[in-house]
């Protein structure tokens, strides 16, 4: 039986120095972790105290979606279910659905009615990329659409910063970058949320017909706008629910 050949020293070597790598170069990329002052605990949890307060929204909702050049615009029904269900159908301008997008936390489903064809794929950034432009994990797109920023769930610093002519704002460092939120500083509600530092800066603002999302780049640009939105009113969790029918050409990438 042959016997196994040894490694090289230098070879040994390498293995040794791309381990230590592997095991500590990512954590001494990351800035010490600094306890966060009182007022801005303050403000995290007046921020994630409003989103946890939201329930559901039921409404009509324009969207304009701007890619480069390229302009589409959809119309129809957006359903939205805390903490991270989403359903929006849209419609051809005589009614019948043309698009329908259903996430949760586990999973998108993007079915293209016209084209007799839809795509699965696991909740990710990602994947709500390939159909809104913005790398938005599942929950946190549910409540920028409800007009709520989540706060990071695990910041390393953060401080206030003083009133601009938005108004106030908290800004966290996260291992992704920084994060900036415009609050209004009596209700905790949020004006206004920036990315910067990680790979899509990007910047939200909250308006009272929709939320405005856009890329720090100009290149992406989505202008959401509500029709008589209800807010908090209960509907039946099934509404939520998408079945793609037999005979659609499936791809499922989960």
């Amino acid at each position: 039986m042959p016997t196994a050949r040894k490694p090289s020293r230098s070879k040994l070597g390498l293995l040794v120095l791309v381990g230590a790598l592997l095991l500590g170069g990512g954590c001494a990329s990351l800035p010490p972790r600094k306890p966060l002052p009182p007022e801005v605990e303050a403000a995290r949890a007046a921020l994630g105290g409003r989103a946890k307060a939201f329930h559901d929204l039921r409404t009509q909702a324009d969207l304009r979606i701007r890619r480069g050049d390229r302009v589409d615009r959809l119309t129809g029904v957006l359903l939205l279910r805390a903490p991270a269900e989403l359903r929006f159908e849209a419609l051809a301008p005589f009614g019948p659905p043309i698009l329908v997008v259903a996430s949760n936390a586990d999973t998108v489903t993007l079915w293209e009615v016209t084209q007799q064809r839809a795509v699965l794929a696991r909740s990710s950034p990602d994947a709500t990329k390939r159909w809104l432009g913005l790398a938005l994990g599942p929950e946190e797109l549910v409540a920028l659409l409800a007009g709520n920023a989540l706060p990071p769930r695990d910041p390393r610093s953060g401080e206030m910063l003083a009133p601009d002519a938005i108004g106030p704002s908290v800004a966290f460092e996260t291992k992704d970058g920084r994060q900036r939120i415009w609050l209004d500083s009596t209700s905790g509600a949020a004006r206004q949320v920036e990315w910067t530092g990680g790979s899509q800066p990007a910047r939200v603002v909250f308006r009272p017909e929709g939320p405005h999302l856009a890329t720090l780049d100009g290149k992406l640009e989505v202008d959401v706008r509500y029709k008589d939105p209800q807010r908090d009113t209960g509907f039946d969790p099934e509404l939520m629910t998408l079945t793609v029918p037999q005979g659609v050409n499936i791809q499922d990438f989960r």
